[in-house]
């Protein structure tokens, strides 16, 4: 049997992967302890179980005997491999492996300005992602990253590795190497408490932008400073001439701050009011709206980012803005519904098609899935479809 194991979009994915190569008959699945069926920003991994008829099991009721392969992917147990005396056990580990061992894997790498990160799968040994590697993929962080970016990231990367290597994963035909002891680090659950997390403003405006953006979660907190969520960080070339941490100026939506070396504006976050108005946002008046969200991916509690809101209502220029700023033209909902379905809606509505055809431009797919595993061909005619150049 394969064990998979986690939460989240990379345990849903990986199931489903493996359903259509093993079979669901082949499969069990270890749901997160918190995990209670039901999808929000993330599908449930219980859920989609349930849906596709997989054995559901706990650490504890599952017989290890029975296991050959585990696959954890953001679960929330420590495996002993001592239990599983017949099994292969991988871990997906979101960060590039040997550095950022353990908890908040898309805080550090922003909290200390990395150029780059990475999915690891490795070995589950004795110790805490101390395995041996069997597969690395790395990718860029953008200095505009936000820890929410950063986690969306790790899920792209590693449903691309986990397809790349499964096969070879299901073979144990992948070669594992040791991982260094230079530039290992580990951080424990302890090492953060979220409840008493402050900003540290006795520092240079770098470091005090490197907090803001990855203390940047929003399905879990934003930055607070003195009582307003922060969502951006402007260096200006003005050198400070007060005390760190001092207000210059203060204004209903942003205020200015004094640092060690030069001043900030400090931007607070109107994320609903900047998708209320992205419908008819001119261009020149982007820059400044999105100031006030965290980050050109940012998303509200339906999973509508500023993207997604263009395109719905066929504003051929923000989208076009958003695209040459780095959104991605796949970008989807919180229940899979990609930007060019939404396109698609305003381009029949309107028989206007420029959004839709800027987006295919710009590398979207016209053949992904949303999570119902329906495809944009799925909602519309023969006719439409020929309108639409598909």
């Amino acid at each position: 049997m394969i064990v998979v194991a986690g939460k989240n979009n990379i345990a849903v994915h990986a199931l489903n992967k493996l359903i259509d190569i093993v079979g669901a008959n082949s499969l069990i699945a270890l749901p997160n302890r918190n995990d209670d069926g039901n999808d929000s920003w993330q599908q449930s991994f219980r859920l989609a179980a349930e849906k596709k008829r997989v054995r559901i099991e706990s650490l504890e009721s599952l017989d290890k005997e029975e296991v050959k392969f585990f696959l954890s992917l953001e679960y929330d147990r420590i495996i002993s491999p001592d239990l599983f005396p017949s099994a292969t056990l991988y871990n997906f580990h979101f960060s590039k492996l040997p550095k950022y061992k353990g908890m908040y894997t898309s805080i550090w790498p922003i909290l200390y300005g990395d150029d780059e990160s990475g999915v690891t799968i490795h070995e589950i040994d004795q110790g805490i992602d101390t395995g041996k590697v069997y597969a690395q993929r790395n990718f860029k962080i953008d200095k505009k990253d936000r820890a929410r970016d950063l986690y969306r990231k790790y899920i792209t990367n590693s449903i691309e590795l986990f397809d790349e290597k499964v096969h070879e994963l299901l073979s144990q035909n992948l070669c594992a190497k040791p991982q260094k002891a230079v530039k290992s680090s580990y951080f424990s659950k302890d090492s953060l408490d979220f409840s008493k997390v402050k900003i540290n403003m006795n520092c240079t405006a770098w470091e005090l932008q490197r907090q803001i953006y990855a203390f940047s979660f929003r399905e879990y907190q934003l930055p607070q400073l003195f009582g307003k969520p922060i969502v951006e960080v402007e260096i200006t070339d003005q050198k400070s001439a007060h005390k760190p941490g001092k207000v210059l100026n203060d204004f209903d939506d942003k205020f200015v701050l004094s640092t060690i070396d030069y001043d900030v504006v400090l931007y607070v976050d109107k994320l609903s009011e900047t998708l209320a108005c992205l419908g008819n946002t001119q261009l020149n008046d982007m820059p400044r709206r999105l100031k006030h969200i965290a980050g050109i991916h940012d998303r509200n509690a339906r999973g509508w980012s500023p993207i997604i809101v263009a395109a719905y209502n066929g504003n051929v220029q923000a989208v076009e803005y958003l695209l040459n700023k780095g959104a991605d033209a796949n970008d989807r909902n919180h229940k899979g519904t990609t930007a060019l379905m939404y396109a698609k809606d305003f381009s029949l509505k309107f028989r206007d098609k420029k959004v839709f055809d800027l987006l295919m431009k710009f590398g979207a797919d016209p053949e992904l899935k949303d999570f119902q595993g329906k495809g944009l061909r799925d909602y519309i005619t023969h006719k439409e479809a020929l309108y639409l150049g598909l």
